[in-house]
């Protein structure tokens, strides 16, 4: 068995998918109900401009980040994982 590719350094690839997702995810979330960066530090005041911005160039954030943000929009969250 081949070895399991990995992104980034530490990250493995499940991981690298997982916070894919969920970025395009939550910032469709975002615009769908045009919300300002404002409107979410008031929810979670470790939000910030920048990790919205970071989103919408498609870099990536770290999971504990996009579990806040969505927690602060109030974005739907379905997990499945497939046997």
């Amino acid at each position: 068995m081949a070895a399991t590719y990995l992104p980034t350094p530490f990250k493995c690839s499940t991981a690298v998918e997982i916070e894919s997702k969920l970025s395009a995810e939550v910032i469709k979330h975002i615009d769908a109900r045009r919300m300002s960066s404002a409107e979410i530090s008031r929810r979670y005041p470790t939000i910030r401009l920048e990790h919205l911005q970071k989103l919408r160039r498609g870099e990536p954030l770290n999971f504990r980040v996009l579990s806040a943000l969505i927690e602060a929009t109030g974005a739907p969250v379905n997990i499945r994982v497939n046997a």
